[in-house]
Protein backbone atom coordinates (compact mmCIF):
# COMPACT_ATOMS: atom_id res chain seq x y z
CA UNK A 1 0.00 0.00 0.00
CA UNK A 2 1.40 3.37 -0.91
CA UNK A 3 2.14 5.64 2.02
CA UNK A 4 -0.07 8.48 0.70
CA UNK A 5 -3.19 6.35 0.23
CA UNK A 6 -5.63 6.71 3.09
CA UNK A 7 -7.76 3.85 4.35
CA UNK A 8 -11.10 5.39 3.41
CA UNK A 9 -9.93 5.95 -0.17
CA UNK A 10 -8.61 2.41 -0.48
CA UNK A 11 -11.88 0.96 0.85
CA UNK A 12 -13.85 3.16 -1.56
CA UNK A 13 -11.80 1.81 -4.52
CA UNK A 14 -12.82 -1.70 -3.47
CA UNK A 15 -16.47 -0.65 -3.15
CA UNK A 16 -16.42 -1.11 0.62
CA UNK A 17 -17.93 1.19 3.21
CA UNK A 18 -15.35 2.99 5.33
CA UNK A 19 -15.94 2.01 8.95
CA UNK A 20 -13.90 2.54 12.08
CA UNK A 21 -13.04 -1.17 12.49
CA UNK A 22 -12.06 -1.60 8.82
CA UNK A 23 -9.91 1.54 8.94
CA UNK A 24 -8.25 0.32 12.14
CA UNK A 25 -7.36 -3.07 10.65
CA UNK A 26 -6.02 -1.45 7.46
CA UNK A 27 -3.95 0.99 9.51
CA UNK A 28 -2.34 -1.81 11.52
CA UNK A 29 -1.53 -3.74 8.34
CA UNK A 30 -0.11 -0.62 6.66
CA UNK A 31 2.06 0.31 9.65
CA UNK A 32 3.49 -3.18 10.19
CA UNK A 33 5.62 -4.65 7.45
CA UNK A 34 4.97 -8.22 8.55
CA UNK A 35 2.33 -10.87 8.13
CA UNK A 36 -0.02 -10.67 11.11
CA UNK A 37 -2.56 -13.13 12.44
CA UNK A 38 -6.03 -11.93 13.40
CA UNK A 39 -5.06 -12.43 17.05
CA UNK A 40 -1.98 -10.23 16.64
CA UNK A 41 -4.05 -7.49 15.00
CA UNK A 42 -6.57 -7.79 17.83
CA UNK A 43 -3.81 -7.43 20.45
CA UNK A 44 -2.27 -4.42 18.66
CA UNK A 45 -5.63 -2.67 18.48
CA UNK A 46 -6.35 -3.31 22.16
CA UNK A 47 -2.88 -2.11 23.19
CA UNK A 48 -3.54 1.06 21.19
CA UNK A 49 -6.67 1.75 23.18
CA UNK A 50 -9.14 0.42 20.63
CA UNK A 51 -12.23 -1.57 21.39
CA UNK A 52 -11.82 -4.39 18.94
CA UNK A 53 -13.87 -7.55 18.72
CA UNK A 54 -11.91 -10.60 17.53
CA UNK A 55 -14.80 -12.03 15.50
CA UNK A 56 -15.18 -8.67 13.73
CA UNK A 57 -11.48 -8.68 12.86
CA UNK A 58 -11.81 -12.17 11.37
CA UNK A 59 -14.79 -11.07 9.27
CA UNK A 60 -12.96 -7.95 8.09
CA UNK A 61 -9.86 -9.93 7.12
CA UNK A 62 -11.91 -12.46 5.16
CA UNK A 63 -13.73 -9.64 3.37
CA UNK A 64 -10.41 -7.92 2.59
CA UNK A 65 -9.06 -11.22 1.23
CA UNK A 66 -12.14 -11.66 -0.95
CA UNK A 67 -11.78 -8.10 -2.28
CA UNK A 68 -8.05 -8.51 -2.97
CA UNK A 69 -6.86 -6.00 -0.37
CA UNK A 70 -4.85 -8.50 1.64
CA UNK A 71 -2.92 -11.66 1.05
CA UNK A 72 -3.77 -14.61 3.26
CA UNK A 73 -0.85 -16.88 4.16
CA UNK A 74 -0.92 -20.18 6.02
CA UNK A 75 1.62 -20.75 8.79
CA UNK A 76 2.08 -24.51 9.09
CA UNK A 77 3.84 -24.26 12.46
CA UNK A 78 1.02 -22.17 13.98
CA UNK A 79 -1.78 -23.92 12.08
CA UNK A 80 -3.10 -20.45 11.54
CA UNK A 81 -3.43 -17.82 8.82
CA UNK A 82 -1.62 -14.52 8.61
CA UNK A 83 -2.58 -11.44 6.63
CA UNK A 84 -0.67 -8.64 4.96
CA UNK A 85 -1.55 -5.87 2.56
CA UNK A 86 -1.42 -7.10 -0.99
CA UNK A 87 1.44 -5.75 -3.04
CA UNK A 88 0.71 -4.25 -6.40
CA UNK A 89 1.55 -6.36 -9.39
CA UNK A 90 2.79 -9.91 -9.56
CA UNK A 91 4.80 -10.85 -6.51
CA UNK A 92 6.11 -13.88 -4.71
CA UNK A 93 7.51 -13.81 -1.22
CA UNK A 94 9.40 -15.54 1.49
CA UNK A 95 8.03 -15.39 5.04
CA UNK A 96 9.89 -15.87 8.32
CA UNK A 97 8.07 -18.44 10.43
CA UNK A 98 9.25 -16.86 13.68
CA UNK A 99 8.87 -13.07 13.30
CA UNK A 100 6.56 -13.16 10.21
CA UNK A 101 8.65 -10.63 8.30
CA UNK A 102 8.14 -11.07 4.59
CA UNK A 103 10.28 -10.18 1.62
CA UNK A 104 8.91 -9.94 -1.90
CA UNK A 105 10.82 -11.91 -4.53
CA UNK A 106 11.05 -9.92 -7.74
CA UNK A 107 11.84 -12.78 -10.12
CA UNK A 108 9.02 -15.17 -11.04
CA UNK A 109 10.48 -18.67 -11.29
CA UNK A 110 7.16 -20.19 -12.38
CA UNK A 111 6.55 -18.64 -15.81
CA UNK A 112 8.05 -21.48 -17.85
CA UNK A 113 6.58 -24.12 -15.53
CA UNK A 114 3.17 -22.48 -15.83
CA UNK A 115 3.36 -22.69 -19.64
CA UNK A 116 4.20 -26.41 -19.49
CA UNK A 117 1.35 -27.13 -17.08
CA UNK A 118 -1.08 -25.21 -19.30
CA UNK A 119 0.04 -27.16 -22.36
CA UNK A 120 -0.13 -30.52 -20.56
CA UNK A 121 -3.52 -29.98 -18.92
CA UNK A 122 -5.35 -27.78 -21.40
CA UNK A 123 -6.01 -25.24 -18.63
CA UNK A 124 -5.90 -21.51 -19.23
CA UNK A 125 -3.87 -20.47 -16.19
CA UNK A 126 -4.79 -17.02 -14.94
CA UNK A 127 -2.54 -16.77 -11.90
CA UNK A 128 -0.64 -18.45 -9.11
CA UNK A 129 0.71 -17.89 -5.62
CA UNK A 130 4.17 -18.72 -4.37
CA UNK A 131 5.14 -18.42 -0.73
CA UNK A 132 8.34 -19.78 0.69
CA UNK A 133 8.75 -20.26 4.43
CA UNK A 134 11.90 -20.20 6.51
CA UNK A 135 13.76 -18.15 9.09
CA UNK A 136 15.21 -14.72 8.42
CA UNK A 137 18.84 -14.07 9.29
CA UNK A 138 17.93 -12.33 12.56
CA UNK A 139 15.77 -15.22 13.75
CA UNK A 140 18.34 -17.79 12.60
CA UNK A 141 21.02 -16.02 14.67
CA UNK A 142 18.75 -16.00 17.74
CA UNK A 143 18.14 -19.74 17.38
CA UNK A 144 21.88 -20.45 17.22
CA UNK A 145 22.52 -18.88 20.61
Amino acid sequence: MEEDVNCAELLHRCHLKSTKPRNAVLTVLAERKTVLTAEEIYRILLEGGGTANLSTIYRILELFTEKGLVTKSFFPDLRSYGFSLKSRGHTHRIICMRCHKHVDISHCPLSEFEQHVAADTGFEIIGHNLELYGYCSDCSKKADR
